[in-house]
This record gives C-alpha cells, sequence and structure tokens, in this order.
C-alpha cells in the first residue's frame, strides 16, 4: 500500500485536466493535450476502498508540469513532475523525484470540468476524481 500512495502523485498528475473536442485528433497518432487549470480532489478510491473521506488535495497543471499536495488521512503526498495527456484520453506522468514510479493510465474531463483519472499503481487500482476551480 506504500508503493500505491507513493505513486498517487504520478497519477493526479494526469489527470489532469481541457476541452478535447477542440483538440482534433488523428486515427493514427494521438495529440497531446493541455489539462492545465487547479483542481479540488473530491474522489478517491483505493483498490476498490472510497477512502474520499479521509481525503484532499489540489493540483496545479500547467500544459506540462504538474504539483499534487494531497492528504490521506495523517500521510501528506507532496509531488511534482511532467506529465502528457493525450485526445485518446490517456496520459503518462513522470515525477521529479527519479524514485517515485513513472505512471500511465487513463482519463476523462467531463462538460462540468470533473477530471477522472484512473491507473494501477503498484498493482492496485486507484481512481481520482478533480474538480476544476
Amino acid at each position: 500500500m506504500r508503493r500505491a500512495v507513493q505513486g498517487l502523485g504520478a497519477l493526479a498528475a494526469v489527470g489532469l485536466f481541457v476541452w478535447l473536442a477542440a483538440c482534433g485528433s488523428s486515427p493514427t497518432s494521438p495529440k497531446n493535450v493541455s489539462l492545465a487549470g487547479n483542481y479540488t480532489l473530491t474522489q478517491f478510491v483505493l483498490g476498490g476502498t472510497d477512502l474520499s473521506q479521509i481525503s484532499s488535495g489540489t493540483l496545479d497543471l500547467t500544459d506540462t508540469d504538474y504539483a499534487l499536495n494531497m492528504m490521506m488521512g495523517d500521510s501528506a503526498i507532496v509531488e511534482n513532475g511532467t506529465y502528457v495527456a493525450t485526445d485518446s484520453l490517456t496520459f503518462s506522468e513522470t515525477p521529479s523525484n527519479p524514485q517515485e514510479p513513472q505512471l500511465t493510465g487513463t482519463y476523462t474531463l467531463s462538460a462540468s470540468n470533473l477530471l477522472t483519472v484512473t491507473a494501477t499503481v503498484g498493482g492496485v487500482p486507484v481512481t481520482q476524481g478533480w474538480q476544476k476551480q
């Protein structure tokens, strides 16, 4: 579970977060999209257990970078790095700390600016919801 918690920043980073319809797509090569904005954590599910009630956080995204500040119970998760999101609804992130794992997963961004990211961290499925401010 510790490994899963360490990789959460990566997940959060994705997630990350822009209107995909405006980006156009090619069936052979996905295009990068920006999810830039400031987000607040609304949902956190780790291995099928909903931890939303004991979790809070913010995620700040530029076109290419992320900064995550999250609390899960008494555990603080602070992470930053770079991310790539594509118009095929996939993402990858690379934390600045080389000891943190790189992460890949999928995301959706609703019309109400709710970013949902899903990935597997250390073999554990993780889903996070982030509301754009």
